[in-house]
């Protein structure tokens, strides 16, 4: 279109605004947000999306001169005595039905398809935009970043109790794939009777919004004085493991206050000095961890000590939830003058009690990216 067509397609619309045969930016507005909120009652929200969206880039505050509470009586064609209400921006209200199959395949995605997309209704009239009107894809976005790098697929589920909506989209094939790839990289695609999520649940695997304690207690002789009875103290401390999905394993041991150790170990670097880093690996129910300690002379990045490693052997048990870490073999390589040296060490109660998984919940209070 040339700039000439432009201006008199400007003049034909203003001197119809000035003879009073259009309606004024206020009245088209209003019948813009009329029709939307008609069909988002009848269960069009994505149209609906689109009729607000016009009536709010011509008044802003339109809301504000609309009453809420408007009845539009029984039937979409019989809109009652708002005028212009039939035919907004030169389409019929009664031709929308026809199209509502195209609109339910354009609301769904590639990623879930249901046979009722509009089960998320709100319970009590609202001015703002209710959480259904959001399509699929954007709820899906959302849902990624919940889900985070640390894997927070918990958070997930107790998303998918809030409806039947949200059920079907917590169970999205692709987002428990994208939870299985990243803990196993070459695992296969499913059977026809087994889903990512079974998978993800029933296949061994630590837990990344946690930590593994373990509480140890032992009595120790205390200082011998003449004429005295030998003192007996009773000794407490923790172990704390935290695992993360790239291999990546830290270990603390401390006499703190275990809420001092979990914050130590929320992020990958961590300021404490006493904090180990290591890989670890899992083969069904046996976890291999290899630690390694922490140069502290190095005061601007992490550097471990090569020289010396501990290599520890856990067996995996319980439930997803209520995991336990078993005690099976234990001991440390230590290399010096070009000499490797392997010493074993004797895995006796109570110094080696089993870990338990505590979840965390200032690990997933925060997303740090999307999966």
């Amino acid at each position: 279109m040339s700039y000439e067509d432009e201006l008199t397609q400007f003049r034909n619309a203003w001197k119809d605004e000035l003879s009073g045969t259009c309606p004024t930016k206020q009245i088209k507005a209003k019948q813009l947000y009329l029709k939307g909120m008609l069909l988002e009652r009848e269960g069009y929200c994505y149209e609906a999306i689109e009729y607000f969206r016009q009536a709010l880039k011509l008044v802003p505050d339109i809301e504000k001169s609309i009453d809420v509470n408007i009845d539009f009586g029984s039937s979409s064609s019989g809109p009652g005595a708002i005028p212009g209400l039939e035919e907004v921006e030169g389409q019929v209200l009664s031709n929308l039905s026809a199209d509502r199959s195209q609109w339910v395949e354009k609301f769904n995605t590639s990623e879930t398809h249901f046979d009722d997309v509009f089960t998320c209704l709100p319970d009590r009239p609202s001015t703002r935009t209710h959480i259904s009107a959001l399509p699929n894809e954007i709820i899906l976005s959302i849902l990624r970043y919940v889900v985070s790098t640390e894997l927070d697929l918990r958070s997930v589920e107790s998303f998918g109790e809030s409806c039947k909506w949200f059920y079907n989209l917590a169970r999205t094939p692709q987002l428990w794939q994208a939870a299985c790839r990243k803990i196993w990289p070459e695992v296969w695609p499913p059977a026809d009777s087994t889903t990512w999520r079974a998978i993800f649940i029933n296949k061994p695997h630590m837990r990344f919004d946690g930590v593994y304690v373990s509480r140890i207690k032992y009595f120790r002789h205390g200082e011998q004085k003449p004429n005295l009875c030998c003192t007996l103290q009773t000794v407490f401390y923790h172990r704390f493991l935290r695992f993360f999905p790239d291999g990546l394993v830290l270990s603390l041991n401390t006499t703190q206050a275990p809420q001092s150790a979990v914050a130590a170990l929320k992020d990958r670097a961590s300021p404490n000095k006493d904090v180990t880093y290591g890989q670890y690996t899992i083969s069904g129910q046996e976890l291999k961890v290899v630690l390694f300690q922490r140069d502290i002379s190095c005061r601007t990045s992490i550097k471990l000590k090569p020289d010396q490693s501990f290599n520890i052997t856990f067996k995996l048990s319980g439930l997803t939830g209520r995991q336990t870490l078993q005690w099976l073999d234990y001991y440390t390589v230590e290399k010096k003058n070009g000499q490797t040296k392997k010493s074993s060490i004797a895995i006796v109660p109570p110094h080696f009690s089993k870990f338990v998984y505590v979840r965390a919940k200032s690990y997933a209070a925060v997303s740090a990216g999307t999966i």
